[in-house]
Formats: structure tokens, C-alpha cells, sequence
């Protein structure tokens, strides 16, 4: 059984997450009849990253996802992290940077053969969902607030990420992101 629980960010934004968890998974791990994946959206900026995913043992995994952007973007970001949920779960990847047995543990981040695989296949995955299972162009989709599923409101994301640079300048980024 496929188990997903999401947390944090809106409702409309936890159904449309749910439904991307479990398309990604059917695209990815067809196979695939045991898993167990929690998701948590909110502000992962402040820890420099959109998007996040653990491996907790066995079928279980973490995934974190930034709660803000358009929804192409934040589609995007999820795919990405369903790709490495599939490396961990296929055992392409294990935690200490070993990849198919053999350690990257000292390559820079966009050289790490995982990432490569997961920046490869995210425009796709998302792409694909965007259009079959929303029924929508990517224009359309850099155009829609995924917590709401309405057209972006551009001033308030201006205003977040101007606030965000603001504090970032006077050395307190964490405050800027809460």
C-alpha cells in the first residue's frame, strides 16, 4: 500500500501534493506496492533549499517542500524529489552518497550523479503532470498559485522575496523566512 501524509501548507496545496506523490510513484516505481511518504510544506528556504528528501528506513521517506513559488516550480521541485525517493528506494542511492556501490561523497553537488539523474527527469515528470493530470499549459501553470490554485498574486510574492533579500542584507535570513 501507498501511504502518503502531508502536512503544513494549504489544502488545495496538500490534495494537488498528494495527487503528484502518487502520480510520480506510479511513473517511477510501477512495481512499487509498499511505500510510506511524508511530506511537509513550508518555508524550507531559510535552510537554502526548495526541496528535500530523507530516506527513514526501509519503504519510508521524508520529503520537504518550499510552500512558495508558482505552481510549475513547486510541481517541479516535487518531481525532483520523487526521483530520489525512487534512487533510495531502487537502492541506486544509499544515504552516504554511495551510488550504485561507489562513493561521491567528495563531488561538488551538480556533479553528484543522483542530482544529475533528478535535474535530468524533473521538467519532464512535471510537464507530464501538469498536462495529464491538470489538464494545463506550462504558461498557464507559471501562472497559478499552487496553494490556491488561482492565478499568482505576483506583488505578494514581490513583497516576500523583497523582504526576504532585505534581511538576508542586514545578516538575518532566518527571520526574513518565518
Amino acid at each position: 500500500m501507498i501511504l502518503v501524509s502531508i502536512e503544513g501548507g494549504s489544502k488545495t496545496q496538500r490534495d494537488l501534493t498528494d495527487k503528484a506523490v502518487r502520480y510520480y510513484v506510479a511513473e517511477l516505481l510501477p512495481r512499487k506496492r509498499v511505500l510510506e511518504i511524508d511530506v511537509n510544506i513550508g518555508n524550507i528556504l531559510k535552510e537554502g533549499m526548495a526541496g528535500c528528501c530523507e530516506f527513514m528506513g526501509k519503504n519510508e521517506f521524508k520529503i520537504s517542500l518550499h510552500h512558495r513559488g508558482h505552481l510549475y516550480d513547486y510541481i517541479s521541485y516535487l518531481a525532483h524529489e520523487m526521483v530520489h525517493l525512487k534512487q533510495y528506494a531502487t537502492k541506486e542511492l544509499l544515504a552516504n552518497s554511495m551510488w550504485y556501490g561507489k562513493s561521491y561523497a567528495h563531488v561538488s553537488y551538480r556533479k553528484e550523479p543522483w542530482e544529475k539523474e533528478a535535474w535530468g527527469k524533473q521538467h519532464n515528470l512535471a510537464k507530464m503532470f501538469i498536462h495529464e493530470q491538470l489538464d494545463m499549459t506550462l504558461v498557464t501553470a507559471k501562472n497559478i498559485n499552487p496553494r490556491s490554485m488561482k492565478k499568482m498574486n505576483w506583488d505578494s510574492e514581490l513583497k516576500y522575496l523583497s523582504n526576504i533579500v532585505e534581511k538576508e542584507k542586514n545578516g538575518d535570513y532566518a527571520a526574513a523566512t518565518r
